[in-house]
């Protein structure tokens, strides 16, 4: 896996991260906060983007590629639309990584470094990116759980059909 660091443009989100919905809850500054705080990672087929257990509190953007999220070595999901968000759940837990995530093929991300905005920004200092921070990823988890929520629905209703 390689780091690159992400240098930009002062007010500017350029292609394609303009595209991705994440930065759609930040004004200018905010946004320049987060690129200043961010890098890219390109990995291999079969690099741990994040490993099961690790204290992290990095959140990743695909950009390009296919990956899967494993808990204890079984896929529990996959991760393959540029624009996805993922190891947000860091931001607002303090615990360890719940699942790995793994690159199926040649993948870029954008990593934003939570810790190292919170240190050249606090939650004091600028509570408005927060804010916004907290609400998308509100949406996120919202959205994530809708989908669990018909999964184990429909899941009840064929073990009922099942049982008959």
């Amino acid at each position: 896996m390689k780091e690159f660091a992400y240098i930009h443009e002062e007010d500017t989100l350029p292609e394609p991260l303009d595209k991705i919905p994440f930065f759609e809850s930040f004004h200018d500054g905010h946004l320049n906060d987060i690129l200043y705080s961010s890098y890219f990672i390109q990995a291999d087929p079969g690099d741990a983007i994040i490993k099961e257990g690790q204290d992290d509190a990095r959140i990743f953007i695909l950009l390009a590629g296919k990956m899967e999220v494993t808990k204890g070595g079984e896929t529990i999901a996959k991760i393959d639309r540029p624009g996805e968000i993922f190891g947000e759940l860091a931001v607002v837990s303090d615990e360890k990584r719940s699942a790995s995530v793994i690159a199926k093929t040649n993948t870029l991300c954008l990593v934003i470094d939570q810790k190292f905005l919170n240190e050249i920004k606090s939650a004091d200092e600028n509570p408005g990116y927060y804010a916004s921070l907290y609400g998308f990823i509100s949406r996120v988890l919202a959205a994530r759980l809708k989908t669990a929520t018909e999964i184990i629905s429909r899941l009840e209703k064929e073990i009922e059909e099942l049982k008959k």
